[in-house]
């Protein structure tokens, strides 16, 4: 079990002691240090010795290092004559500066002429205790140990460059992250936490893996199951003080009490706390400074939750008690929601559960999650019967959404469900299918299960209303035709819509409008805004992404703008607003800032990185290829790959598979291309718009390239059709140009002139840059080189002006020319000829089952010779040796 906690630190301690035959572990209490060499004193196979840690007796000079020669000699090694060396230490009656030196060198020559038979391991736990001598002789020794077979492992609180430790080969333990922390507790438990309490276990634990592991031992079966409201602080182990022992060095009795008041509740009003005195706004002061306190507006807290746990702890019920009472009078009047938290430890009423719930909503709502959390676990601690509360439960799980908490949210909709009344049954179960959603971007598979003939009767507000979310989890899927078959069956209950609801249903089917090119609802929408009192922060998202689809960029920023302005900034409503302005950005255009803002969209810890993973991921792997990081974003796309299969996400999978092939294509590796434009064709056939998922012109330019001409135009018939029917100013453009690369050569450089010669200030720039590039291909198919280059150029500058960088550098005139003349490729010199031939193959877009009939060879020997290049070139994928490969000098045409 300690292996689990530091398993590769423990690998890299091993390491260091084959090499120096010393080191040392720099690990603070409870990061993990001493059971490291516990763990390496059960995993070792030579005998080991354990140097016995007596902290009474390093008062006496020397002391430390007598225990250290009475311990060699329990190893009985042969030769080992010490009793020199051990009367000079007991003569020695101070740590004389002019003795260390002469000790230190008979201490190492000592040790240094022991031969052990075989090796052999010393273990000097807390080395850094033992007295000041005895670690300035102990370091000189460690650090001329290499070669030895006896070795030593000690471990020490810190090391200071003037340590007597200091330069000693070491492995220096760090606080564990969040996600590490998380995964640990899983470990610990087999599975058995639930996802809110191992939140709650991490978050008191704060990074410390020994604190964890306390915490999770002390807590009873239901509570760390979920069943059980939490005892929050959570109760840690007798050694705990040791854990934060070093943040009070100093601190007065004064100072130790205002730490006991504030562990008392999860956040405390500093006026109500510090009262009048000076003296402890004083000591406030001194431990704001010293970072074991912070501020949040008027309230304060103690800033790690290991620290408050501590102190929770070693104060007896009596102090509590009065604490407790002596806060509720200073918060009475004031802050009425601290006022009921205290007096619920000290006289509690039937209704002290719905108030504290109803308190937990409002400081979640404000942007304190963690404080409104304790307030529920405190409330259902209190109540007898989680069913007569379920409505404020219910309440609270919305916040908690909202916050991104989704773990917490799912806990309390599990108590919500236990109430007797359909209405809030059914609320419990739209909030999950809507938190669920939210973090698996999944929906019910089985919809006629989420409601029944009963509920409908007797709820049937509350089961239109879990339509209209499903409903809205499809639009977010781009599942438009289900979304639209949800709303129809709303619409049967559509007298039973409240003002949430009708609001909602109202918002979706603009979107659908959008999305069927039909944009005048969104419009009288965006301009009613002004009017609007109390916005809606889902009306606001889902009306920014019609008017988006509607190439109606600006009204949409705009939109989104006012969604920014309802306070969101920490839920999960502003990281849906990057998202779309990230992909405005993109449909406009602006690679420079598409990436920009996708990189603050990148997950943060104790942000909600975990929501719209789909979104979020999609993005970045559009991000990598866009700055040609193509080999970075194959991890990515596996991962897109992988949450799309498991949410059985169709278009998200089309939508991969288009950027990808834009990415190949403009690689100039057409053949490769076409196989991911083909793949999204197939997975978007249901998608009516075709600016949603922009992949046709890239399927007809690659097609082209390929020399399938005939289907290029079956394919540039059908892209008509549906622009056609559903109008687009991009579709339009893009068709254009589809059907001029598709021309005779004089009369496809004519159009493609009046095509460049129609663009309106607010089209694409970088549309703009991609027909000069076709043009461009077109003029020096013909000879005109010198047109070529000019519009190559004029290509390259408006990538570069655009933030493109990467297409502007694969597109320039010299490294298109470069590609375009036979030359000498030093990468594929690495290469045998049957390789060479693979690697060709593979260019082409062939899988290995279809490269081994066409060379006349099994299976077997083509992976084994793509395995090889593989190796020579350092790439790990069939995607990195094509983008090696497209960064190098080209292959030829087949």
């Amino acid at each position: 079990m300690h292996a689990l906690i530091r398993r590769a630190e423990l690998d890299q301690l091993r390491n260091l002691l084959d090499r120096h035959s010393a080191a040392a572990v720099i690990s603070s209490p409870g990061l993990g240090g001493d059971e490291m060499l516990m763990a390496l004193e059960n995993e070792s196979t030579v005998p080991v010795i354990r140097v016995p840690n007596g902290q009474t007796e390093f008062v006496r000079a020397y002391a430390g290092l007598e225990i250290v020669l009475a311990s060699l000699r329990t190893l009985r090694l042969t030769g080992f004559d010490s009793a020199d060396l051990e009367s000079r230490l007991r003569a020695e009656k101070s740590d004389s500066l002019d003795s260390v030196p002469a000790i230190a060198d008979d201490m190492t020559r000592l040790v240094g002429s022991l031969e052990p038979e075989q090796s052999a391991l010393v273990i000097v736990p807390g080395a850094d205790d033992m007295d000041h001598s005895s670690q300035v002789i102990l370091g000189h020794m460690l650090r001329r140990m290499a070669g030895k077979r006896l070795k030593f492992a000690v471990s020490t609180g810190a090391l200071s460059p003037n340590s007597p430790l200091a330069g000693v080969p070491a492995v220096e333990l760090r606080q564990l992250s969040e996600s590490r922390m998380r995964e640990l507790a899983d470990d610990l438990t087999g599975g058995r936490i639930a996802a809110g309490v191992a939140d709650a276990a991490v978050r008191t634990a704060s990074g410390r893996p020994s604190a964890l592991l306390q915490l999770l031992e002390r807590l009873p079966s239901n509570q760390l199951e979920g069943s059980q409201a939490l005892d929050l602080p959570l109760r840690l182990g007798p050694n705990a003080e040791k854990m934060v022992s070093a943040q009070k060095i100093g601190l007065g009795t004064s100072a130790d009490e205002l730490l006991g008041l504030m562990s008392l509740a999860p956040l405390s009003p500093r006026p109500a706390l510090l009262g009048a005195s000076r003296e402890a706004q004083e000591w406030f002061s001194e431990l704001e400074a010293r970072g074991t306190v912070e501020k949040d507006g008027l309230y304060c807290r103690i800033s790690e939750e290991l620290t408050r746990a501590s102190r929770h702890r070693a104060m007896s019920i009596d102090e509590r008690l009065a604490g407790h009472s002596l806060l509720a009078q200073r918060c009475e009047g004031s802050y009425p929601e601290l006022h009921h938290w205290h007096r619920s430890f000290i006289d509690a009423a039937d209704e002290t559960p719905l108030q504290l719930l109803t308190d937990a909503s409002e400081l979640v709502r404000l942007g304190m999650e963690w404080a409104g959390i304790e307030f529920a676990e405190r409330a259902l601690a209190l109540c007898m019967d989680p069913g007569a509360v379920s409505a404020q439960l219910n309440a609270l799980a919305a916040c908690l959404i909202n916050r991104g908490r989704i773990d917490f949210a799912l806990r309390y909709l599990d108590h919500a469900v236990r109430s007797t009344d359909a209405r809030v049954i059914v609320r419990a179960r739209t909030l999950r299918v809507w938190a669920e959603f939210l973090v698996h971007q999944s929906v019910p598979l089985r919809l006629r299960n989420q409601w029944s003939r009963s509920e409908a009767a007797a709820a049937p507000t509350e089961v239109a209303h879990l339509q209209l979310v499903i409903a809205l989890c499809h639009v977010l899927r781009r599942e438009n035709a289900e979304a639209q078959g949800l709303l129809s069956t709303a619409n049967g209950l559509s007298a039973h819509f409240d003002d949430r609801s009708r609001r909602l249903h109202r918002s979706l089917d603009v979107l659908l409008e959008c999305g069927r090119g039909r944009d005048s609802r969104a419009v009288e929408d965006f301009r009613a805004l002004d009017t609007v009192e109390d916005s809606d922060p889902v009306g606001l998202l889902l009306l920014s992404m019609g008017l988006m689809v509607a190439e109606n960029y600006d009204s949409a920023l705009a939109t989104l703008d006012c969604l920014d302005a309802c306070d969101v900034r920490g839920t999960i409503w502003e990281t849906h607003s990057q998202v779309v302005r990230a992909e405005i950005a993109i449909r406009r255009g602006d690679t420079g800032l598409a990436i920009a803002l996708i990189d603050r969209c990148a997950p943060t810890a104790g942000s909600n990185g975990e929501i719209r993973l789909d979104r979020l991921l999609l993005l970045q792997c559009w991000s990598l290829l866009a700055q040609g990081r193509a080999s970075d974003a194959e991890k990515v796309e596996a991962a897109v790959t992988a949450h799309a299969t498991a949410s059985q996400n169709l278009s998200l999978l089309a939508e991969l598979n288009a950027i990808q092939g834009n990415y190949l294509l403009r690689m100039g590796l057409p053949a490769e291309a076409v196989r991911h434009l083909h793949r999204c064709e197939e997975l978007a056939l249901s998608e009516l718009n075709p600016n949603v998922i922009r992949y046709e012109p890239d399927l007809i330019e690659a097609l082209l390239a390929t020399g399938r001409r005939e289907h290029a135009g079956m394919l540039v018939r059908v892209f008509h059709g549906r622009v056609e029917r559903v109008p687009s100013r991009w579709a339009e453009i893009a068709l254009e140009r589809s059907r001029i690369i598709m021309l005779p050569e004089a009369a496809g450089l004519e159009a493609m002139g009046r095509l460049l010669g129609s663009w309106r200030p607010d089209d694409s720039q970088f549309d703009k840059g991609v027909t000069l590039l076709v043009m461009a291909n077109r003029l020096a198919e013909c000879g005109a080189h010198s047109g070529a280059t000019e519009r190559a150029r004029l290509a390259v500058a408006i990538f570069r002006e655009v933030g493109s960088d990467h297409l502007a550098h694969t597109a320039s005139p010299e490294r298109t020319q470069a590609r375009a003349e036979p030359a000498h490729n030093s990468l594929l010199d690495q290469l045998s000829a049957d390789e060479r031939t693979v690697v060709e193959l593979v260019r082409q877009g062939l899988k290995n089952r279809e490269i081994a009939p066409r060379i006349f060879v099994s299976l077997r020997t083509v992976e084994l010779r793509l395995t090889s290049v593989y190796r020579k070139l350092d790439v790990t994928s069939r995607t990195g040796l094509i983008a090696r490969l497209a960064n190098g000098a080209g292959l030829p045409v087949a």
